[in-house]
């Protein structure tokens, strides 16, 4: 048992492992990228990386023919921290290379959790229009309404997958009926019967209340294309305790939802794309779309919004533009596009708890890359005063770690900085102007480091108590900075700045010991004088 063990353990930590599930990483985005010419982006990423098993169909049959990215991404992701929990010690020689590694973590499960929790919807409005949802484009769903009350509807919605389970009933305690799926074309054209196309092959339809008799239905092979989208319909039965109340027909093409009377009450029943309501509702005010002269090529478009909550704690002007959108209750809005002669706008609205989580696993490789360098450089410039006849003393601790935290300082500052710089004004200015001060003082301290200077301790001092002071600053433009930061990236931002900042008032009084002022050979020359006078 103990030896089976040992073989688990061994075979999850080797570097082999490693090795070949890089190897499949790479050939999965080939063979992905290639797909994507007949399936889109959409169904690329559905079966190729948000699965465990690449399924294709051969005849009529899912044959497995890949591992998923699931698979493939859950693997290394065991294979790296075994590795780590059994073979890494941490040191601060090899600190850099373990925060590439805790990046590259970071990173598999930043993207697990996209593909887990990510939710993109579309809100398309008119000019004046208000509206407090948005709408999905791949998804649907059946909508049954009750519109008895003028002042309220109350609505049952129905995923659009359980409409392709023909002949099941779907029952639920808020409706005094049943629906029956009786036809389900996940893509058709829906045409008037004496302006049906005769190219089009039409399908039995069996409608017989409201306009549905009226229709053609034409099913389509499904596109997989970004810019096009399917356009579902079906044909459902209404069955009550008394019988059946009709087979009516629903499509995503039909504006207007079929109605019908039953226990004394309205009913409305449509299929339509699925709907993400919100607490808040947008307004578009403006709608700006600026052309290059003599051309048709936008030159820039955006939307100037109201946001509004029912209890009117929110009311305010938003202008949503290219690479600055809207961030309110978790979710984005971004400017995607324009409709209807420039009077309609369309809205990408997403939202993505891990959003932030891609970059800072990206800063974290980039600050191990740059401390595991910096260190190596640090070395080949003390070997390099040794040669000169300075004496060679072993880099303390101390010393070492100054690298790290000024890389994660920077870090904190170029995060802070991506966020102001979403606002207008002065905000990102200052941002700017405060990075470029640490710029020079961590470039001033790294010089000092590297050469050994005495200045470089009271250099250090100055700059942990500049941090305290703009740690104060980041916490009051966190809380009273409006909703520019979300939750996680506020605490993000935070944490590393006092982090770092705790990091450099503890080094300042670290570098007071005798061996890390022995690093310094002007300080260990004074001292070696001392000592001999006595």
């Amino acid at each position: 048992m103990r030896e089976l063990y040992r073989e688990f353990v061994k075979f999850f930590v080797s570097l082999q492992l490693t090795v070949a599930l890089l190897a499949l990483s790479a050939l999965l985005v080939f063979l992905a990228t290639i797909d994507q010419v007949h399936l889109g982006i959409w169904a690329v990423q559905e079966k190729w990386f948000k699965s465990f098993i690449v399924l294709q169909d051969i005849k009529g049959f899912p044959f497995p023919i890949f591992p998923g990215g699931y698979f493939i991404g859950g693997l290394l992701l065991i294979n790296l921290v075994a590795a780590h929990a059994k073979r890494f010690v941490f040191s601060w020689k090899k600190a850099g290379i373990q925060l590439v590694h805790f990046g590259l973590i970071l990173l598999l499960l930043g993207e697990l959790f996209t593909g887990l929790f990510q939710e993109e919807y579309q809100m398309r409005l008119d000019e004046g229009q208000t509206r407090n949802y948005s709408e999905s484009w791949r998804y649907n769903e059946l909508a049954v309404v009750d519109t008895t009350a003028p002042d309220k509807d109350v609505m049952t919605v129905i995923p659009e997958k359980r409409l392709a389970r023909l002949g099941a009933e779907i029952t639920t305690p808020a409706l005094p009926f049943r629906v029956i799926p009786r036809a389900y074309y996940p893509n058709a054209a829906i045409s008037m019967k004496e302006q049906a196309p005769p190219m089009l092959k039409a399908a039995e339809n069996t409608a017989n209340r409201g306009l549905g008799p009226r229709f053609s239905i034409a099913p389509l092979a499904m596109t997989y294309k970004q810019d096009q989208r399917n356009l579902p319909a079906a044909l459902v039965e209404i069955v009550s305790p008394e019988g059946s109340l009709g087979v009516f027909l629903v499509s995503t093409m039909l504006v207007e939802p079929e109605r019908f009377s039953y226990a004394g009450r309205e009913w409305a029943i449509s299929l339509r794309f699925e709907r993400a309501y919100k607490p808040y509702a947008l307004t578009l005010l403006d709608f700006t779309h600026d052309r290059y002269a003599g051309t048709d090529i936008p030159k820039n478009f955006s939307s100037r919004v109201r946001l509004a909550t029912p209890d009117g704690v929110n009311d305010r002007e938003v202008l949503i533009f290219m690479n600055n959108p809207l961030r309110h209750d978790g979710m984005t809005f971004y400017q995607a596009g324009f409709d209807n002669n420039d009077r309609t706008t369309v809205l990408q609205v997403v939202r993505n708890p891990s959003w932030v989580i891609p970059y800072i696993s990206c800063l974290l490789m980039a600050v191990g890359l740059f401390w595991q360098f910096g260190w190596h450089l640090l070395l080949f410039t003390a070997r390099r005063g040794s040669e000169r006849g300075q004496p060679l003393a072993a880099a303390p601790g101390a010393v070492l770690a100054v690298g790290l935290v000024l890389a994660l300082r920077l870090m904190a500052g170029l995060v802070g900085l991506w966020v102001t710089a979403s606002t207008d004004g002065t905000p990102a200015a200052i941002g700017l102007a405060v990075l470029l001060a640490e710029f020079a003082l961590c470039g001033a301290l790294l010089v000092g480091l590297a050469s050994r200077r005495a200045w470089t301790r009271r250099l250090l001092a100055f700059y942990a108590w500049i941090s305290l002071a703009l740690l104060g600053g980041v916490i009051a433009y966190g809380f009273l900075g409006g909703d520019i930061y979300d939750a996680i990236l506020r605490w993000v931002v935070i944490g590393l700045h006092a982090l770092t900042a705790a990091a450099l008032l503890a080094l300042a009084r670290a570098f007071a010991r005798p061996d890390v002022a022995a690093w310094f050979p002007g300080r260990a020359t004074a001292a070696q004088t001392s000592q001999a006078s006595a």
